[in-house]
């Protein structure tokens, strides 16, 4: 009986890390570029003699960005919003740094004209447009030239922005603010000229959607509700039992 407790106590655990889970998915429809969360569930040791085996219940093995299938394109007539069509990351560098992925494009300009993150990061390779910036064009292998209020006749070529690959992709691990960083689980960072090396294309004035599925989402929190509500009757069976047992040995 302590045991089908103690089981039951497990599942409860991880079935309301399974909500939780879920719940940030949905919580991040909306999020551009967002990639959903994957729970992996693992059964715990098996005790007793060999012909008598019987479980100890249910652990969370891992939650991780696992789904990377890309979400779907919104045309935003913005000319600093970058969609990326396939495979690859946007490199950028944080205030203490560090190099950091992500596949949000919605770009802009901070104070000294560099292209940056909605957070300030700094896209790699840097990038700075003149003070008189006209019109930007972003081309689908990453080169960004724009017009100038001084020469409006002439086309300058500002720089490229470049893509980052990983061997193992769901090893990222994921971070506030759409970044990922790497792991030893992700591998050696590999960047290249988008449209090159297996890399996807670049398209300005679009952004990738949340691949978040409802319908999915809603189906997987459902699941995970009614497992809970299972084994919470198991538990209350369970400490049933041992009360039934203790008035009988009074």
């Amino acid at each position: 009986m302590f045991a089908g407790m103690t089981t039951a106590a497990t599942a409860l655990d991880a079935f309301q890390t399974s909500v939780e889970a879920t719940a940030n998915n949905l919580a991040n429809v909306n999020t551009t570029a967002f990639k959903r969360s994957t729970i992996n569930f693992q059964d715990l040791v098996y005790t007793g003699p060999a012909n008598l085996q019987v479980g100890n219940g249910v652990k969370v093995s891992d939650i991780s960005t696992r789904d990377f299938k890309q979400g779907g394109e919104e045309a935003t007539g913005r000319e600093l919003d970058v969609f990326i069509s396939g495979n690859g990351f946007f490199s950028v560098q944080q205030s203490d740094g560090t190099i950091k992925y992500t596949r949000d494009g919605s770009f802009q300009k901070d104070a000294l004209g560099r292209l940056v993150t909605s957070t300030g990061n700094i896209v790699q390779p840097p990038i700075t447009f003149p003070a008189d910036t006209v019109s930007t064009s972003i081309g689908a292998d990453g080169v960004v030239s724009v017009v100038t209020g001084s020469e409006p006749d002439k086309i300058k070529v500002l720089g490229q922005i470049q893509l980052t690959s990983f061997p193992n992709p769901s090893g990222l691990s994921q971070e506030a603010n759409n970044l990922f960083g790497e792991t030893p689980a992700s591998g050696t960072a590999t960047t290249a000229i988008p449209g090159t090396n297996g890399l996807g294309s670049v398209k300005q004035k679009s952004l990738e959607d949340s691949n978040v599925d409802m319908t999915s989402e809603m189906t997987q929190l459902v699941t995970a509700q009614r497992a809970y509500d299972a084994n919470s009757r198991v538990l209350t069976t369970s400490y049933q039992l041992v009360g039934s047992a203790l008035d009988m040995i009074h």
